[in-house]
């Protein structure tokens, strides 16, 4: 079973300590005994550093972000020019999210008010004794929409500050 390895970031005081002890003539198990990294990682390091003509590079964490503040697609259409790059909607949402807004699912069933309920229920009372022949009179027009299978996703049109 192979280990995953992880990706190691070195600051740039980290790199010029590296570099130091390298040139100052220690071997790469010594510097990565002293700074707790695998040889590897040192000698990936002093590799890059040589071709970068010896100069410290800054620590990024994965892609650069597309967006720096947080918008909304609809802030986004009227903001960015024809042709210019546009973030996707889930860079949005991540800047949504950094700046506290975070979706939220729609409910599954309306808010029924204790009047209603109590309007309901009396519907319900005066017409529990009725014959198949009083319902046969009836006519049946419902368009509830009905979901075999999962919801329709979060909704982003609304969203949840959290404190």
């Amino acid at each position: 079973m192979t280990k995953t390895k992880l990706k190691v970031y070195l600051t740039p005081n980290q790199q010029l300590a590296i570099a130091r002890g390298r040139e100052q003539g220690r071997t790469l198990r010594q510097l990565a005994e002293q700074f707790n990294f695998d040889r590897s990682t040192i000698g990936t390091f002093l590799k890059r550093w040589r071709a970068q003509n010896r100069q410290p590079t800054e620590t990024s964490y994965g892609h650069r972000e597309a967006t720096l503040c947080p918008v909304s697609s609809e802030v986004l259409d009227q903001v960015s020019p024809r042709g210019s790059p546009v973030a996707s909607g889930r860079t949005i949402r991540q800047r949504l999210n950094d700046a506290g807004l975070f979706g939220r699912r729609p409910v599954k069933k309306p808010y029924i008010s204790d009047r209603n309920r109590a309007a309901r229920v009396a519907w319900a009372r005066a017409h529990l004794n009725w014959t198949q022949s009083q319902w046969e009179r009836v006519l049946y027009s419902d368009e509830s929409k009905f979901m075999l299978f999962g919801s329709d996703g979060i909704s982003y049109t609304a969203w949840a500050q959290i404190p």
